[in-house]
């Protein structure tokens, strides 16, 4: 059998020229039957052909299977079971293409989506790799045929990336080694020889890494989604959670890559073999300078898990709904400095009629630190009219791994696996909060955005996220992650979701919709950007939006013989 995965990554032979890899099923250039078996030998049996994760249970389907077709249904919501599965994405946006594709309905999964089941935007064939030899030797056949080349683990990507339709794909979700070395030496490079450092395969999954590096009395800085594979995009686009604002982003705690590149060559990277291929990896995106085998990073001794949870619902007409979320919204702005200061973290939810914060500070106390910041602001919103307060209390957890049972439930609810997603964000920088005019205009943006999305789609909220890396700067640029992160105190995530397709006119309108609420938030912020692994995937100035000024050497780098790949927008 044949399998296979893509992400929009495709490998160019020199800096001058660029053959295309457009090879695809049918053309003379494709591979013949004898070729792929000859490729499948070299890597061990490990190519296969992709059959979508909804095939067993489309009647019509030659993969149609009663008893499969059940255990699917019964998993199919499910984060981590899904993501063990290649022919699928955690949103089906991109398994899709056009009307076609073969998902089931995410809220009755024993109803097909579709008419016919479909590779959608799925990949022709994929290599489940179990070792860097297999990445070479499909690197190599890749070029060799001129087909485009896609990288997935889990298929966590709201921008599909891992997802490119006729692609041979590199499945990387099984190289999930973990190791910790207490005492690490660094290859080649005495400099970032050090204490405590973690060792992740590229298809380890976030939960299983958080628990292994507890069990070593460990944290390392993920984060609160856990069947995110945490070593791809997420560790190499950015990486936030709530270890941010103490320990900074995953990429500025990178210490060492493993990595396959264009040319078919297993190298160890770092800060003294290949920096600037060290540096582009360290912001510049999961799959788009070499194919990741591991990834070594600093983790830090575990500290207990203190939060502050309130949540409300907006009683009364839209009216007094509109006025207590500006209320809320506005105490929250305006306190927010003082929060950063004390390196609070968490996320906000707002919604038209209703708020949860789940705020949270990890640190080595009784809690006390974190009911010290939030004290007013708890005090204030439990006597603010117009609202019915369901939960505005405190919790301590011994570790991390005992807080991700919190962060599972509230992943289900605000990231629920196999429904329809679209995102739009911002980051807002601290000049924002401090002044009442220009807090009052961040207020009114949140505000508009929060009303135009709801215009727009059914299910929607206002994500606003606090885990800037305040506590690291990188003054010294050793990072290529976007700069408007070191001085953003608000990651501001505009969400719609739905269940089911869309017409084409209604997804026009909430593509184009999405986009044009972060107009204000925009001017707020000019020159500033986004998280491109959270935000709007038709964002028109995506250079400076995604990578600043760091785009122009990012670019140089890509022009390496060895390394070079191209990324498709």
């Amino acid at each position: 059998m044949l399998l296979f995965v893509s992400l929009g990554f495709a490998l160019v032979a020199s800096a001058a020229t660029d053959p295309g890899y457009n090879c695809q099923p049918g053309q003379q250039c494709w591979p013949s039957w004898q070729e792929w078996q000859q490729l499948n030998q070299t890597i061990d049996g490990h190519l296969f052909q992709t059959i979508p994760l909804g095939a067993p249970c489309y009647k019509n389907s030659k993969y149609y299977d009663a008893a499969v077709c059940e255990a699917v249904e019964n998993n199919y919501n499910n984060s981590i079971t899904r993501g063990s599965n290649y022919g699928q994405t955690y949103w089906p946006n991109w398994e899709a293409c056009g009307g076609s594709g073969c998902s089931l309905v995410s809220l009755d999964p024993d109803e097909t989506m579709y008419n016919t089941c479909s590779l959608g935007r799925l990949a022709t064939y994929y290599v489940d790799v179990r070792n860097a030899s297999h990445i070479s030797a499909t690197l190599l056949f890749a070029q060799a045929h001129n087909i485009r080349i896609s990288i997935k683990n889990t298929g966590h990507d709201f921008f599909g990336r891992s997802s490119v339709p006729k692609s041979l794909a590199i499945w990387t979700h099984n190289l999930d080694n973990l190791n910790f070395y207490q005492n690490f030496t660094a290859f080649n490079c005495p400099s970032a020889n050090g204490l405590n450092v973690g060792e992740m395969g590229a298809g380890v999954v976030a939960g299983d890494a958080y628990r292994f590096f507890n069990s070593h009395g460990m944290d390392v800085t993920g984060g609160y989604e856990q069947s995110v594979g945490i070593a791809g995009g997420f560790g190499q686009g950015g990486g936030l959670g709530e270890y941010t604002t103490t320990y900074g982003l995953m990429v500025d705690n990178a210490v060492e890559f493993e990595v396959v590149t264009a040319d078919g060559e297993v190298r160890i990277i770092n800060e003294c073999n290949d920096p600037d291929l060290f540096w582009a990896m360290r912001g510049g995106g999961g799959g788009t300078y070499a194919v990741l085998t591991k990834y070594r990073v600093q983790v830090y001794p575990s500290v207990p898990i203190h939060t502050y949870t309130f949540e409300a619902n907006f009683t009364g007409n839209s009216t007094t709904q509109n006025k207590a979320l500006r209320e809320i919204l506005m105490a929250h702005a305006n306190h927010q400095i003082e929060w950063s200061t004390q390196l609070v973290t968490g996320s906000v939810d707002y919604y038209p009629n209703k708020v949860a914060f789940d705020i949270v500070l990890p640190y080595n106390d009784n809690g006390s630190k974190l009911k010290a910041a939030t004290a007013s602001f708890a005090q204030f919103v439990s006597n603010i009219s117009d609202i019915s307060v369901a939960e505005n209390s405190y919790a301590s957890y011994a570790t991390y791994a005992d807080y991700l049972s919190i962060t599972a439930a509230d992943a289900r609810k605000t990231e629920p696996a196999g429904i329809f997603s679209l995102l739009a964000s911002r980051l807002m920088p601290r000049s924002l909060f401090t002044t009442p005019e220009t807090t009052k205009e961040l207020v009114d943006g949140v505000i508009e955005g929060i009303e135009k999305a709801r215009s727009l789609l059914n299910l929607t909220a206002t994500q606003v996220v606090l885990e800037s890396p305040l506590s690291n700067p990188d003054t010294d640029k050793k990072t290529s992650a976007h700069p408007a992160w070191r001085d953003a105190l608000w990651h501001v995530i505009h969400v719609g979701e739905w269940e089911e397709p869309l017409s084409p006119s209604a997804l026009e309108s909430a593509t184009t919709g999405f986009l044009e609420m972060l107009e204000p938030l925009k001017k707020l912020s000019p020159g500033g950007g986004a998280y491109f692994n959270e935000a709007h995937y038709g964002e028109v100035e995506w250079e400076e939006t995604f990578f600043g000024g760091n785009y122009g050497r990012l670019v140089e780098v890509k022009g390496s013989p060895f390394y070079k790949c191209y990324q498709e927008w």
